[in-house]
């Protein structure tokens, strides 16, 4: 038992000196974009359109301002993540909590899926003044980003429905699979 608690100690400390440069005590202030009720209101039928055309087939499209309008009405991404679109690649600003500290930073890539799966393969990243962090930590950033959603239940519900994501023209498609019967 000694063993364990030792080894999962020595674990965490080797983790966090390997990542320690690339954080920070406070998270980055992030852009924010706010709301008005009326907007808010259009973001309520944004997400039902979304569940509607997730269940019966099509495609759902999305501007970055609309994103980022879903992403300030969802307290568990607020003030956590910014993103616009550039021609095929996202660029998003974020704070992403990591061991009682905050990795602050801005990358760009490419939304895919994968075997089911959202991705987010990164081109470029700058964390805390460093560009190019290490591959571990481009890849903990962008699990971080993804698995966010994946938290979310409602997220976890349509996922499983979508056959294809790309950006075009600084839009965000989303491809839902066609129902069978509809």
């Amino acid at each position: 038992m000694l063993f364990v608690a030792i080894s999962v100690g020595a674990l965490l400390f080797f983790v966090r000196s390997k990542f320690i440069k690339y954080t920070s005590d406070a998270p980055a202030q992030i852009e924010q974009v706010y709301f008005s009720s009326n907007e808010e209101k259009d973001i309520k039928e944004r997400i039902k359109e979304l569940k509607s055309i997730s269940q019966k087939g099509g495609e759902f499209v999305l501007t970055d301002r609309d994103l980022n309008l879903l992403i300030a009405s969802n307290p568990q991404f607020k003030n956590r993540a910014y993103v616009d679109f550039m021609g095929d690649k996202i660029n998003i600003k974020f704070s992403i909590p990591f061991m009682k500290r905050y990795i602050n930073g801005d990358l760009s890539g490419k939304l895919s899926m994968k075997d089911g799966l959202l991705k987010l393969e990164i081109d470029r990243c700058n964390v805390m003044g460093f560009k190019t962090p290490s591959k571990e930590l481009r890849d903990k950033i962008a699990s971080s980003l993804v698995e966010g959603l994946k938290n979310n239940p409602e997220f976890r519900k349509i996922e499983r429905r979508i056959e294809y994501v790309y950006l075009e023209k600084q839009k965000l498609h989303i491809k839902f699979k066609p129902v069978p019967g509809t």
